[in-house]
């Protein structure tokens, strides 16, 4: 899947594709050394089912995301809000959207 951090201008060219841009929000917690951004993620489609493919790819992607992660950190966990259809500006364009909040922790910690 295309995965950008901004919509194409030749959108209806490049589907399907998905958006991911730093959403208003999240957290920071400096006692725990914790934070937990939150991304907005758009899919763009020109049908049905490939709009809830990528969706079902994506909800099931977040969930290998948790685990032991790398020398950077890792993901204690993740939630998502369920995706929304709404318009797009172009008819022939589906999109829906939702919101990923990541809980974030550094692997290594030197003070």
């Amino acid at each position: 899947m295309k995965v950008l951090t901004e919509v194409p201008e030749n959108l209806s060219d490049s589907l399907p594709v998905v958006v991911v841009s730093l959403a208003p929000g999240g957290s920071l917690d400096v006692g725990t050394y914790t934070s937990a951004p939150s991304l907005d993620v758009d899919v763009f489609a020109a049908d049905h089912d490939s709009l809830d493919d990528l969706t079902c790819r994506l909800t099931a992607a977040l969930s290998t995301l948790q685990g032991a992660g790398n020398q950077y950190g890792y993901v204690d966990s993740s939630t998502l809000t369920s995706f929304s259809e709404i318009a797009d500006d172009d008819p022939t364009v589906l999109r829906c959207t939702a919101t990923v909040t990541l809980s974030l922790r550094p692997q290594n910690i030197n003070i």
